[in-house]
């Protein structure tokens, strides 16, 4: 695999590994906030093999589904997108929103307030996740 762009790791915990790729945590516990960073040096959508694309999205649907039905946490509406101005390297964000998220309804980037993980909301997350969706592969 592709090394992960130390400015993604630099705000997200690498927690495992999924079909299509690396999957992260970022650090804000505000949102249960994942992110797939495909296995190669991919800078946009259209540079991913077709047969990578359709692994990312059945990841987005089960992480989706994980975050909606299974994290434990409120969950009303799910964000996906892949802006990449800032890191180039291709990475999919998969956002967990309520309307009560202190940027709703807003987009989550460039919101200011942060909450970093308190000990165990991270390992708990990650333990819910492991137990229900059958393609992670935690460590």
């Amino acid at each position: 695999m592709s090394e992960i762009s130390e400015r993604l790791l630099g705000g997200a915990y690498h927690i495992g590994e999924m079909p299509s790729g690396a999957l992260l945590l970022k650090d804000n516990a505000h949102y249960p906030w994942l992110m797939i960073v495909p296995r190669g040096e991919f800078v946009e959508w259209v540079d991913i093999p077709q047969d990578v694309q359709q692994k990312m999205m059945a990841d987005i649907n089960s992480l989706s589904n994980f975050l909606i039905e299974d994290s434990g946490l409120p969950v009303g509406k799910i964000n996906v997108g892949a802006i990449g101005n800032i890191v180039p390297q291709f990475h999919l964000h998969i956002v967990g929103r309520h309307a009560e998220d202190p940027a709703w309804p807003g987009p989550v980037w460039g919101h200011g307030e942060h909450r970093h993980y308190q000990a165990g909301e991270k390992e708990a997350l990650i333990e819910r996740l492991s137990g229900t969706v059958g393609d992670f592969q935690h460590g």
